[in-house]
């Protein structure tokens, strides 16, 4: 099934809800000034960094950027053999077998299912009675007192267990007080895992996704993904915190009109896309048209609120485009051609298109800009990180 596409660079370097895939009609402009998102080739994009970036000048002043100074937590960077067999034992347990039983005794961990009534002073309190519900034992979603006190239960037996609620707990009528639930179990579920052995990662080998055959295969792969996510993790962090330390030395004059009107116009819309795409959900939770879904979902009250906080978020979005674009720039940072159609053919294949051409058929070559920015965006982090100073 072709899944809708959603814009990559957008929705990496703003938020999910500002991911670009309509194309804006005004893009187009033969402003010199507009540094929107335009129908080029991927041959083009390069080109367009040097003139973005003399527009961008005319806005931003930057500090100094090279030598930045920050502290990062790189304990990400450490993988033990715990967090693989932790990793493992995750993977094998979505594999597990479920069974139910109604006869035994509870147990710290145990999924149950229960009957509970919960009495103050004898009697019931509102969200306090349940039937059939489901309980893991351990989760922390009963109170304390409650939670702990379904330990050691035989099944199909009724009890009474005398809790206390906490005194900062959030229904006040509730707070410190003394109560009891009365609570019979039914029934636990038993999860049994796979064995972990060569044979069963040989057959489960392509569904896991790794190469490997055996479990020492699937121990180095796991601790190889780890290694990489944790380096991702390093990186990203690093790069906050270096931007955080540029963005506020950094002088702003104003905005680009063009690109931050463009900005908006994509936000408004992709916010509209989503309440569409999920309108029967949204009518169901009572949100019966897009003002409410507005004021229900971003806490945008009316047309002032939403227009206060599209601003903003594109204003968020455009200056750390242009502070980026200005760095490569200056630095001689480039995209090419092939960068960005290797990265076009890795969203055709995970969104489902027969490759990137027909991305651009459908969603037209402003996509080009839109990746290469993606692109240049990650070298100029990258550069960024390799010229800061950890203390």
């Amino acid at each position: 099934m072709k899944k809708k596409f959603m814009g990559v660079m957008l929705a990496a370097a703003l938020v999910a809800s500002l991911a670009g895939c309509g194309k804006n009609s005004d893009n187009n402009t033969s402003d010199a000034d507009d540094t929107s998102n335009k129908a080029i080739t991927a041959e083009e994009y390069n080109a367009t960094i040097a003139s973005n970036a003399e527009v961008y000048k005319k806005y931003v002043t930057l500090p100094e950027y090279k030598g930045v100074e920050v502290t990062v937590d790189k304990s990400s960077l450490t993988v033990t053999d715990d967090d693989v067999e932790s990793y493992i034992s995750n993977i094998l347990s979505s594999y597990a077998t479920s069974e139910e039983i109604t006869e035994g005794t509870t147990a710290d961990g145990d999924t149950i299912t229960l009957d509970y009534s919960g009495k103050l002073d004898g009697t019931a309190f509102s969200g306090g009675t349940a039937t059939d519900a489901s309980y893991t034992i351990g989760s922390g979603r009963f109170i304390t007192d409650l939670d702990q006190g379904l330990i050691g239960l035989n099944l199909g037996q009724e009890y009474d267990i005398p809790c206390t609620f906490p005194s900062d707990y959030s229904n006040s009528d509730l707070a410190g007080k003394d109560v009891i639930f009365t609570v019979t179990v039914h029934s636990i579920t038993k999860k049994t895992l796979p064995d972990l052995t060569d044979e069963w990662v040989a057959e489960n080998a392509e569904k896991i996704g790794i190469e490997g055959t055996t479990v020492e295969d699937l121990r180095n792969e796991t601790r190889q993904y780890l290694e990489d996510a944790g380096r991702s993790t390093y990186e990203s962090e690093k790069y906050s915190a270096v931007y955080s330390v540029i963005k506020d030395g950094v002088t702003v004059n104003g905005y680009p009109q063009a690109e931050l009107d463009s900005l908006k116009s994509i936000l408004k819309q992709n916010m509209q896309t989503e309440y569409e795409q999920y309108q029967a959900y949204y009518e169901a939770s009572g949100i019966s048209d897009f003002s409410s879904y507005l004021s229900s979902v971003y806490n945008l009250a009316d047309d002032e609120a939403y227009e206060e906080y599209a601003t903003e978020t594109a204003q968020n979005y455009l200056l750390e485009k242009m502070i980026l674009t200005i760095i490569a720039a200056d630095n001689g940072i480039e995209v090419t051609a092939e960068e960005i159609n290797a990265i076009g053919a890795i969203y055709a294949d995970y969104y489902g298109y027969t490759d990137y051409q027909e991305i651009i058929d459908t969603y037209g070559q402003e996509m080009n800009a839109e990746l290469g920015y993606e692109k240049l965006c990650e070298k100029t982090q990258s550069f960024l990180n390799e010229n800061a100073v950890e203390v």
